[in-house]
């Protein structure tokens, strides 16, 4: 029988990167501040050796499916962003009375509050609790690494491979496809101080398209105007970590490098994953309660104005305008905001202290 510091984690791969991404810092903290050794089962087993990279003594990679056999469960066992547990895995589950948790995707919406931490009983006599990441104490709270701090204080240009340039503001470039992408290279050229745009591979055949260009190749970079376009190849979690916090400007998409910006502290523009009904408008909208709660009113219109066009395909030259021309208070924001939220407890503290009073309440 598995011990019981031994923890399963199921991952889904839905857009490629986040929900991995996700599951991957989830149980690295798992292992390096808690001790647990985890198994992480995934549907794209290449695609999550890739984000592992030389890997984690403490983390196994599974491969899993609908038919897998299971030969047994773990204690606890955590669902990520509703994946389905297998039926198979269930039975397993049953015969060791395991816990089962499911995380699910970050929400800033209201109704959060109210549905975390609830249990929901299943027809076959298992429990499933669920666990919210949020922005507010009543919430799960956001994934956090205790070693994030010392990272970016430490972090150069150089461990990137890439050279400092003091006269150019730098810029992280990280989007969905209906991003308006062209509105905003057509912004970025038209700056009023020279800019470095890193584009991850990814987004590199999206701006290919915009620069009328058959192909990008990694490393290479091409200037327009005031702003050259950088290439970049796959980075390491933690080297993406240094690279938000090395930019002046960051734009994010999805969950995982939304989360990543906001600890970077710099100024953010962030593009939801794009829903049926405009649901993540609602989504934005909701963050950006949050997000503008401490700002003045010239930097929360700013910013807001600059959100909702680039997630309503309706950027335009003066948005980017208007956060160089305030990027003082701009900059001094997303520094209090991630004060602010430094001050609660992350999400796998605070997750690992409910599992373990489901433990004491069963004895």
């Amino acid at each position: 029988m598995l011990p019981a510091r031994q923890w399963d984690i199921f991952c889904k791969v839905v857009d490629n990167f986040g929900d991995i991404g996700v599951c991957w810092r989830l149980a690295c903290q798992l292992a390096d501040e808690h001790a647990i050794n985890i198994r992480l089962w995934v549907d794209d087993l290449a695609l999550a050796q890739r984000f592992a990279g030389a890997g984690h003594a403490a983390i196994q990679l599974e491969h899993w499916q609908a038919q897998t056999n299971f030969s047994e469960s773990a204690p606890v066992v955590i669902e990520t962003f509703g994946c389905g547990l297998p039926e198979a895995y269930q039975q397993q589950m049953l015969k060791r009375s395991s816990i089962w948790i499911n995380v699910d995707y970050l929400s800033a919406e209201q109704w959060v509050e109210g549905f975390h931490a609830q249990r929901s009983p299943q027809a076959n006599g298992l429990v499933r609790h669920f666990f919210y990441p949020g922005f507010t104490p009543l919430t799960g709270g956001l994934l956090r690494e205790a070693s994030l701090t010392t990272l970016q204080t430490r972090a150069r240009w150089e461990d990137l491979g890439l050279a400092p340039a003091a006269d150019k503001r730098s810029v992280s470039l990280f989007c969905y496809a209906h991003a308006p992408l062209a509105a905003l290279v057509d912004s970025l050229q038209q700056s009023a101080q020279p800019l470095r745009v890193f584009v991850p591979q990814p987004v590199a055949p999206l701006l290919a398209s915009v620069l009328g260009v058959s192909e990008l190749q990694m490393g290479q970079s091409i200037q327009r105007q005031q702003c050259e376009f950088m290439t970049i190849p796959f980075l390491s979690q933690a080297d993406y970590d240094r690279l938000l916090y090395l930019c002046d400007v960051n734009f994010v998409r999805g969950e995982d490098s939304w989360i990543r910006a906001l600890w970077a502290g710099k100024p953010m523009i962030w593009l939801p994953y794009q829903q049926s009904e405009e649901t993540h408008l609602r989504k934005l909208e909701a963050f950006m309660q949050h997000y503008l709660a401490l700002a003045d009113q010239a930097t929360a219109t700013i910013l807001r104005e600059a959100m909702q066009a680039w997630a309503q395909g309706d950027w335009q030259v003066r948005h980017w305008q208007a956060l160089i021309d305030y990027f003082p208070q701009v900059s001094q924001h997303a520094m209090a905001f991630k004060v602010q939220q430094s001050q609660q407890v992350d999400l796998v503290t605070n997750m690992v202290i409910f599992i373990e009073n489901l433990q004491k309440n069963r004895v």
